[in-house]
Order: structure tokens, then C-alpha cells, then sequence
């Protein structure tokens, strides 16, 4: 496979890459949701993230278009700002790994010691 641009992702990143890009939100959501708290992290997934446009900067690094203040996006969840944007930031680093393993590009390239 040649080396992944910023260009080729943007083209087809809901054409060929689609099926890549929902596995990488599902393992990133898996791996949060059995290590946080269950209420934040459905409450990043189904508000934040859901709406949140992913983008290939190159050199291994994915970015996400979120909202400005994505705290207080989430209705209903009981937890400080604070807390919210900790495990956002967790979970942004998850979603970021995952999907460096599945495109193969960064430091979760394939023969990562870290699965």
C-alpha cells in the first residue's frame, strides 16, 4: 500500500475508507467504554464525536473538527467540565491510535506491541 495523504484521505474517506473508519470509532469506543466512565463516554460518542469531522494531517496524525466547547455539548451527564474534557482528551488519543492502526501510518503501524 502506498503512503496514505491528506489529499487520498479527504477523497475517500466515506468511499473506500469508510469501513476502516468505523472500526476505528468502534475499538476506540470499546476500549473507553470498559475503562470509563460508561455516561461520559456515550455521552462523547453520541454528541461529540458523532458530528465531528474526521482529517489526515500526515506524518501518522488524524485530527477531529470539534465543537467549541464540547462540555457542554453532552445533556445529562453528571460529571465536572473538568472530568468531561479529561476523558475526552483520552479518548481522542484512543480514536487517534486506533486509527493510525487501521490506515497503518504513525506510531500504531502495524507491528505496534500495543493491540
Amino acid at each position: 500500500m502506498s503512503e496514505l495523504t491528506p489529499e487520498e484521505f479527504e477523497e475517500q474517506k466515506y468511499v473506500d475508507y469508510f469501513p476502516k473508519l468505523q472500526t476505528a470509532y468502534k475499538r476506540a469506543f470499546n476500549e473507553m467504554n470498559e475503562n470509563y466512565d460508561s455516561d461520559i463516554v456515550h455521552g462523547i460518542d453520541q454528541t461529540v464525536l458523532a458530528e465531528a469531522e474526521p482529517h489526515y494531517e500526515g506524518d501518522g496524525e488524524f485530527s477531529l473538527d470539534l465543537p467549541e466547547d464540547p462540555a457542554s455539548q453532552l445533556d445529562g451527564v453528571l460529571a465536572s467540565d473538568e472530568k468531561v474534557e479529561r476523558v475526552l482528551e483520552l479518548y481522542l488519543e484512543e480514536l487517534q491510535r486506533q486509527l493510525q492502526k487501521m490506515f497503518g501510518v504513525g506510531e500504531a503501524a502495524p507491528g505496534d506491541e500495543k493491540a
